[in-house]
Parts: C-alpha cells; structure tokens; sequence
C-alpha cells in the first residue's frame, strides 16, 4: 500500500478529502488481467480491457492525441493507464483529470505507484463532488483549445442520475462530429459558402401553428412510408439524405432534405433521385452533394464548431444544435422553424429488424453480432437492440423536447427504442386527423418567405 502522505504533497487539498470518510455509493474492484497488470471495475463496468488494460489504454489515447490542443481534459483517473500514456505522448502539455469518485483516486494509490503523476507538474486532479462543474474551471477550458478525452467505459460506469452525465454526453456527441473529419469539414465549409441561396434562420418562426413530419431512415420506415403520401400538403415533410431513396421508391416526395455528415458518401443519398426540392444543409456538409443539387440550397450553420460559429456571428445569423447526427439537427431545425406538431417517422434509435435502417437506404446495415448492442425498452413495451451512440441521440431527444414547450411530439416506431416525452401512435391515426387539416404548398410558401426576406 502506497503512503498517501507522500503521494500527495503536490495537491493537499484532494490528500485532506482523502484522510476524511468517504460516503460514495460506488462498488470499486481491482484485480489482475490477463495479461498481469491490474484491471479496475467501477459499479460493475470494466474501465480497461480484462485481457490487456496497457495497450487497450495506450491505443485508445493514441487516438485521441491532437498537436493543436492546449489542454487535455481526461475524464476519470481509474487506475491512472490513460494519463502515463498521455504524459508519454505530451509532456509538456497541461492535462486536467476530472474524477467523479474520491474512492477511485485512494483504491488506485493503494494499488498502484502513482508518484510519477502526482508529482508531475503539468497534471492537475480534480475531485468534483460538488453538484456541478466549478465555473471557473469552464471558463478557463473554454478560452483555451481543450482536447476533452471521455472513454466510453467511463461514460457508461457513470450512473444515469449522476450530475456530470448530460455534460459529458454532450461533449462527447460535439467531439465525435467534428474532431474525426475535422479536415474534410472545413474544405467542405470554404466550398458551401460558394452556394447559399439563404440560410436556415429566415424560415424561424415562419410556420407557427402548422404541422411536421421528420423522415429518418430506421427500420420501421418500410412499415410507414406508404401512408406518407395521403399525409403530403398537411403536413411539411423534410427527409434524412438516407432516407430518400426509400421515400422515391414509394412515390413520396418530401417538401425538404437535409444532409449534415461531411463524407463523400452523402452525394450517393442524392445522387439519380432527380429531387429539385430545398436542400437544407450543414455548413460542413458533403460539398459535391451541394454543388450537385438542382434545387434551393438553404444553408445551416451550427454550434459548437469554433470556424463556423464565428462566420455566422459575424454575418448575425441563428446557429442551429446540432446534438451530433442529421436526425437531431433537423429536430432542432424545424422546431425553431415554429411547427405546433413534429411527428417522428422512422426513427427507431434501435435495431429494431435486426438491421440498422429501412431495405432501401443508403445507411443500411445488418446486424451480426450482440456484442456491442444494449437492450432498450421499445415503444410496444419489448425490449430491442440498441448502442452506445443512439441511446447518447435518444436522450439528446429528450432533452430537446423537455425544453421545447407547447410542442407535441409524436412517434410512429413501433419497434424502435421509446423516446420519453415522446409517445407513440400509429400513423393510420395521424392519416385520420389530418383529413381536416387544410392543405398547404410548403415549397411555396418557402419560397415566399424567402423572396420577401
């Protein structure tokens, strides 16, 4: 066992906490792997790999290091593996580990040597205990380039109610968008500023009082999309990019697409489905698809994305949440858009058909192995397979709507995972009640809007 004293002499404020009782509901267990070095359980999650936690570490912070970063923000210290292999990559580097548990941080100095991390100058451990982040602590990660490091372990050892899980969700889904295509996201952006015929924030609280559909492409899309056609003209419908196909192989033309992934496979979504229509895209979006569109190119710009952001302040126009897929930004969209009523068709967050998306998009993806899937509560009460990532979308969901008041929401999958605040209906009862709606030509109208903008 390591002396604490002698540990901490840098940091006596986390040695004092760490001599008084620690009353943490946390389940901590420390034993060898495989390979030898020990391994860390938290709450009944490996945080490190049983076989091998050395080079599982080593590789995952390999991956996560970035030469313009000033700061990195490593969340959870578990048995220290992510740290030695960052002071090893950036030894100059400032790096700040944020640790949930004073438990961890005394089982791991009992166990294992610590002191070439905690006599390091460059390393700062903070054990936040309190119900929030101290605010200057985000104050001064937001005025430098932090590199925010969060394995998913972690993420997923973390009770659901724990205090830090919405605010490392939400990074967690920013920095997947953008620091994996970072490079092809700005090109992308220099080449779209090229082809704006507006921009999103001008058809804001244009459609007060009417009603929407957001076609994505899950699954029970196949189940759904035939009824889409007695719904066009009541209600505005606007498609994921992979969903289109689908939606032309049934006859149904939507009023609006949009794209957001920056990849070049995006073109392909458009690509011989001869749709004239508004495309509505992500600033950073697949430049060639833009480029390519025959239609109205109305432009979104979106937070969180430092070049962007600063473009679009400058220009005084809205940016968009993205909350890191194209189903979640078009959410966000068409409720700033004013609509009374957004129906979700096709959004499974689920592999609810043992496939990823309905039989004819371009995202589709079979399913062939359990290993990394999570069983979800569906809408129908059954449980479905799911993943780490859109259960992260389904509560971004339910965040959205609980903030987005005299809204209702529907939704029509019935196999796919239950979004709560969000209860389901089959879409033969919103063909029902729409018979009374009155008709409207929403490409007209947004043309209007525009043309008097």
């Amino acid at each position: 066992m390591s002396d604490l004293n002698c540990l901490f002499t840098k940091n006596k404020q986390l040695y004092k906490e760490l001599c008084n009782p620690i009353k943490e509901c946390i389940s901590i267990d420390i034993h060898p792997s495989k390979k030898g070095p020990l391994t860390m359980k938290i709450n009944g999650r490996y945080l490190y790999s049983y076989y091998d936690p050395i080079k599982d570490s080593k590789r995952f912070v390999d991956s996560q290091i970035n030469e313009d970063t000033d700061v990195y923000c490593l969340f959870g210290f578990g048995l220290g593996y992510h740290v030695k292999h960052l002071l090893c990559n950036e030894p100059n580097k400032r790096i700040i580990v944020i640790e949930p548990y004073l438990s961890v941080i005394k089982k791991a100095a009992e166990n294992v040597d610590l002191s070439p991390i905690l006599s390091h100058q460059n390393v700062d451990i903070l054990c936040l205990t309190e119900e929030k982040l101290p605010t200057k602590i985000l104050n001064m990660l937001s005025n430098q380039r932090t590199q925010w490091i969060i394995p998913n372990a972690w993420l997923k050892a973390l009770p659901q109610e724990h205090y830090l899980k919405t605010f490392l969700e939400d990074i967690k889904i920013r920095d997947m968008s953008i620091n994996r295509f970072w490079p092809i996201m700005e090109r992308n952006f220099k080449e779209n500023l090229n082809h704006i015929d507006a921009n999103i924030g001008q058809l804001f609280g244009k459609f007060n009082g009417q009603k929407a559909i957001l076609v994505s492409a899950g699954p029970s899309l196949d189940d759904t999309v035939h009824f889409l056609k007695k719904l066009k003209g009541k209600y505005f419908i606007l498609s994921v990019g992979s969903a289109l196909k689908v939606l032309k192989k049934s006859g149904v033309i939507p009023d609006a697409v949009i794209i957001t992934d920056p990849q070049e496979f995006v073109h392909q979504q458009l690509k011989d489905i001869e749709f004239s229509g508004p495309l509505i895209y992500l600033a950073t979006a697949c430049n060639s698809a833009v480029a390519n569109h025959k239609g109205l190119k109305i432009i979104v710009f979106q937070k969180d994305c430092p070049l962007v952001e600063r473009y679009a302040i400058k220009k005084k126009v809205p940016l968009v949440d993205t909350g890191g897929s194209v189903a979640t930004t078009a959410l966000d969209i068409i409720i700033n858009m004013g609509f009374s009523e957004i129906v979700l068709v096709g959004q499974d967050l689920a592999y609810s058909k043992e496939h990823s998306h309905a039989l004819q998009s371009t995202s589709r993806v079979e399913v062939v192995s359990n290993e990394s899937l999570v069983p979800v509560l569906a809408n129908d009460g059954t449980m479905v397979k799911s993943t780490t990532i859109l259960s992260l979308y389904r509560r971004w969901f339910e965040r959205k709507i609980s903030q987005s008041k005299g809204i209702v929401f529907l939704n029509t999958a019935k196999k796919g995972a239950a979004i709560e605040g969000i209860p389901f209906i089959h879409i033969s009862e919103i063909v029902s009640k729409s018979e009374k709606l009155r008709e409207c030509n929403f490409n007209g109208k947004i043309n209007s809007i525009l043309t008097n903008n």
